[in-house]
């Protein structure tokens, strides 16, 4: 079972990972850009699940990977996280259009193994 970590380390891995200002943070999951940060310096933060839904929610990940401490799993889904949130910021047809061609992409690494 993963151990819980310094949560703020994650949501400020995260948000730099997908390019997030903490005041894009802030807008998207209705929090002021002050508690942002002061949950991103903070160690001893006691944060509801509520709070982390809506900052989960703004980053488009899932509240389990702001309180996971796997390095290796934090960083594979960093970029992973990255891409969805993309995707999920274009037009729906854009976006599925990408989606096809990264899939092809995969489809074309695999056989190339």
């Amino acid at each position: 079972m993963p151990e819980i970590l310094n949560i703020g380390e994650n949501i400020r891995a995260f948000r730099r990972s997908l390019g997030i200002t903490q005041e894009k943070l802030a807008e998207e999951s209705g929090l002021s850009v002050n508690f942002i940060s002061r949950l991103e310096r903070t160690s001893d933060q006691n944060v509801s699940i509520k709070t982390l839904n809506k900052i989960a929610n703004a980053m488009q990940i899932s509240t389990a990977q702001l309180v996971e401490d796997s390095q290796r799993d934090r960083e594979t889904s960093l970029s992973v996280n990255q891409l969805i949130y993309q995707l999920k910021s274009m037009d729906p047809q854009q976006a599925d259009k990408a989606a096809y061609a990264i899939l092809q992409l995969i489809d074309a690494i695999k056989d190339t193994r």
